[in-house]
């Protein structure tokens, strides 16, 4: 018997280096986290990536902290500080659309459809009520048939201790297809969370 273990231990000894080395391989790859699995947070994660995660994305920690940004605003646009528009301007007016898993919707209320009235973006927290977006929409010209090119829409919102409006700055970069910078629009934006008990509301 003992002559019997003494001829097994070697490939048990074997098979056990195996095994250890594919578990630890296969956590080392776990560690690692692209962009892709930063937003997918139904993915299974090992302890220090899931605490990495939760450090990067904010929607898990401020559902439990507090009043968040997910939810449906209305919002007004600002002109301050930009060329050729005079300050106190609404450039745009309408609905957006925060999402807990870090992406966001804004449709515009002051764009005709056919020019390209919709944007699609990505926000994070930058502090306890403090956040920062940025998102793009596709423009064409007053035909609706000529492309210009993508804009880029960024802001930087602070949501009030309620939870119930924000306010805070924007900027709107046009470009055409080439990179070239067409116009900048700057200005402060406010917003107001949309709920069950919303009723009419202009859209200016």
């Amino acid at each position: 018997m003992n002559q019997w273990l003494r001829r097994l231990l070697p490939s048990l000894v074997l098979l056990a280096l195996v095994t250890f080395s594919a578990s630890y391989a296969h956590a080392g790859c776990g560690l690692y986290e692209g962009p892709v699995a930063r937003r997918m947070s139904w993915q299974g994660q090992l302890g220090p990536t899931h605490l990495l995660r939760a450090a990067f994305i904010e929607d898990g920690d401020e559902n439990r902290s507090g009043p968040t940004m997910v939810g449906t605003w209305k919002e007004h646009w600002i002109s301050e500080g930009s060329e050729g528009i005079p300050d106190g301007t609404e450039v745009d007016a309408g609905y957006s659309q925060w999402h807990s898993d870090g992406t966001e919707i804004n449709v515009s209320g002051l764009r005709a459809p056919l020019t390209g009235d919709v944007c699609l973006g990505e926000w994070i927290r930058t502090g306890p009520r403090t956040y920062r977006m940025n998102h793009f929409g596709v423009s064409y010209d007053s035909t609706g048939v000529n492309l210009v090119g993508p804009a880029r829409i960024q802001q930087w919102i602070v949501l009030d201790a309620k939870g119930d409006s924000t306010s805070g700055k924007f900027s709107i970069d046009q470009y055409d297809e080439s990179g070239n910078l067409l116009a900048h629009v700057q200005g402060k934006v406010i917003g107001t969370r949309v709920t069950m008990n919303t009723g009419f509301e202009k859209v200016e």
